[in-house]
């Protein structure tokens, strides 16, 4: 007897519902190599020569878990520092080790390597929020304004084999990475001097095996606006502890008082506040990206909820879905790979909007270590670290 072809169908692809897609995906501009693709364009800033100097990624248009390397955002707080080819690079290693050491390129590149997959958020993504969330201003829109979030896969050298050919001792606590990039901060303090951009990375965290030395990503030499030649890469802290186009390694027995760690990459209620907390992990967060948060309007029928989910301290447990503002919660499937520690992952819930109204959409992720994404953001007078569990209003039709 025939089949009919409705029986060897699953159910979800079935054509009798009004399946929902991304009609971006169906945007196919531009040239590449003669062929039509599309287009994603990020949200740059250009310096008085017409070179790019900053990159907001458009993360709401991602597809899969890479962020290709021209998408991924940069911030550096100073001027873009001149270019050193490899050849003239030099990393100092000094301090509280047994053996100083001054390391050129190719001696870096002879320790044994390592890749490492992580996602990087800016501090400063998704600000806007604090105000949004405190009834101060409109909703953003991660469409529109793209965001300081991306993710990449870095080679290098585990920082960890570089301190242990110095030699280190009881004493050597904390590392302070000196970039390359120099300058005055905007709200410093009147007569503040110049000074490089600098981190101190407790040893701990130093000699975690995935924080690098990096010098490639994404299977390519490190681009300048990255931080070539080479850079830190701290996975799983917010993205100021990667110090770009790192020259210097002191090793102290203290913390180093860098200016960015309690001026301005803190939380606190202001900036005489007593209590200041070093901003170090990222939080857990989950952002739905299908539908984007300019959608309005969707039909009836079936429809993917997709997004993206993360978390600085553990691996991502759990991702739940709600249609109704949070009044009830779905398990939302969360798509392989998911085995890199640092790295997000891909999530999606199969809505049946089978009835006509007003919802609106949340994500909220889980993670490893019993962290659970909330619902009001950490308030801070620096506006960091925004990670709180944001709603989207659609109209289903």
């Amino acid at each position: 007897m025939a089949t009919r072809q409705d029986d060897v169908i699953p159910d979800f692809l079935r054509m009798d519902d009004a399946i929902g897609s991304d009609p971006a995906n169906a945007n196919k501009t531009g040239n590449w190599h003669g062929w039509p693709t599309k287009d994603l364009n990020p949200v740059t800033l250009m310096d008085d020569e017409g070179r790019t100097v900053r990159i907001r990624t458009p993360v709401m248009d991602l597809e899969g878990l890479i962020t290709p390397t021209d998408l991924h955002y940069t911030v550096q707080h100073f001027d873009v520092p001149p270019v050193v080819a490899t050849d003239q690079w030099e990393l100092k290693i000094h301090g509280q080790v047994k053996n100083e050491l001054t390391l050129n390129f190719d001696q870096l590149r002879r320790f044994p390597g390592r890749s490492v997959r992580t996602v990087m958020e800016c501090s400063g993504s998704d600000a806007t929020f604090f105000e949004y969330f405190k009834d101060e201003g409109p909703k953003p829109s991660r469409t529109q304004e793209c965001m300081i979030l991306s993710a990449s896969e870095w080679t290098g050298v585990p920082l960890a084999a570089v301190l242990n050919a110095a030699g280190l001792s009881d004493k050597s606590l904390y590392v302070r990475a000196v970039g390359n990039d120099e300058g005055v901060p905007a709200i410093a303090a009147e007569g503040t001097k110049p000074f490089y951009y600098d981190k101190g990375l407790p040893m701990q965290k130093a000699l975690h095996p995935d924080t690098i030395l990096a010098w490639a990503q994404n299977g390519q030499l490190l681009e300048h606006l990255h931080g070539s030649p080479v850079r830190l890469l701290v996975p799983g802290w917010s993205g100021n502890w990667s110090v770009k186009w790192i020259t210097d390694l002191e090793i102290l027995d203290h913390m180093p008082e860098c200016w960015y760690h309690y001026e301005f990459y803190y939380y606190g209620n202001s900036p005489e506040d007593p209590n200041k907390e070093l901003i170090t992990t990222l939080g857990v967060k989950a952002i739905v990206t299908q539908p984007n948060d300019d959608t309005e309007e969707m039909t009836k029928g079936v429809h993917m909820i997709r997004g993206y989910a993360w978390s600085g301290a553990g691996a991502i447990s759990e991702v739940d879905v709600s249609t109704d503002g949070g009044e009830t919660w779905h398990s939302a499937h969360i798509e392989a790979p998911r085995h890199d520690r640092f790295m997000w992952v891909r999530w999606s819930y199969r809505w049946d909007a089978d009835k006509a109204g007003k919802f609106t959409i949340m994500s909220r992720a889980s993670d490893e270590v019993g962290r659970v994404q909330s619902r009001e953001p950490r308030y801070n007078n620096m506006r960091k670290n925004f990670s709180a569990i944001v709603g989207y209003p659609v109209t289903v039709k």
